[in-house]
């Protein structure tokens, strides 16, 4: 079965020429998926209710990659996808065919690269912590003084009066703190009654 994936931004008025492709290929409108948002919008529900329909065999097209991929990690990561399902991919602009040798080997390219630069972010990353601790630099989030989260959790707690903006204020503990350290403390906000604060080891973010 083919399927076709279009994308156009509010200012990109491409639709009908995406649209246009779906028609010469034969694919009935059923088939034809459009997300209209921004390539650095990372919510595409067309996109996601198409990868639910996908079956081995299929065969998904794009005018261009660039429809399909916020960026290129974005790309291979669907590529992977259209891999693992047994699906092939058609790219127009690029001519890409995965159903061929050549169109096997770009695929390739584009994962290579792709591994080429994760690689060297994760050596980057490395040589950073690295120089962080010969100069003696913290690394990662401070965590927590334990004695003011201790605080929060009680005034979480037992003090229905104070806000958590007012908790947050007078223990320097970030709101995002307090939630998880009560969450995994199994600590309740109750208008009445009272229990003893459990410790957490979470990080602090002040």
């Amino acid at each position: 079965m083919k399927f076709l994936y279009a994308r156009c931004s509010t200012k990109d008025q491409n639709e009908a020429r995406q649209l246009e492709y779906a028609k010469q290929l034969g694919i009935p409108e059923a088939q034809v998926f459009i997300d209209k948002a921004s390539g650095k919008n990372a919510n595409r529900p067309a996109l996601k209710d198409m990868l639910s329909r996908l079956r081995k065999d299929d065969e998904v097209f794009v005018t261009e990659l660039s429809r399909l991929g916020r960026n290129t990690r974005d790309l291979l990561e669907l590529m992977d996808t259209f891999k693992e399902l047994g699906v092939q991919l058609h790219s127009k602009k690029e001519a890409i065919d995965t159903t061929t040798p050549s169109g096997v080997l770009v695929f390739q390219i584009f994962a290579s690269v792709a591994e080429f630069q994760r690689q060297i972010i994760l050596e980057n990353a490395a040589e950073g912590r690295e120089a962080a601790r010969k100069a003696g630099k913290p690394i990662g989030r401070p965590k927590v003084d334990q004695d003011k989260l201790d605080m929060a959790l009680y005034l979480f707690q037992n003090d229905p009066d104070k806000s958590i903006a007012d908790i947050c204020r007078k223990t320097g503990v970030s709101r995002s703190t307090l939630y998880r350290a009560a969450d995994e403390a199994g600590v309740a906000r109750y208008t009445h009654g009272a229990a003893s604060p459990s410790e957490s080891d979470q990080c602090n973010e002040v």
